[in-house]
């Protein structure tokens, strides 16, 4: 299936949701990224603003997480 000539995983795929939370963690990144380069000097703001943004992605990306389930042993 592709949205916009760009290709889209099928929503059964077992990794689709961990696919789909990666990307928004990805452009996330990237987002910061950009936002940093573009600051000349660091401040207390920009280092509140970027800590905010870093927690926020690794929240997401802890989120994003696959639990493991150890086998049955029965």
């Amino acid at each position: 299936m592709t949205e916009n000539n760009i290709p889209q995983p099928d929503p059964a795929w077992d990794y689709y949701l961990t696919y789909h939370k990666l990307l928004k963690a990805k452009a996330q990144l990237n987002q910061l990224i950009n936002d940093i380069k573009e600051l000349e000097s660091a401040s207390v703001e920009s280092d509140e603003s970027i800590n905010k943004d870093l927690v926020d992605l690794i929240s997401l990306i802890k989120d994003t997480e696959i639990p493991i389930e150890p086998p049955d042993e029965s």
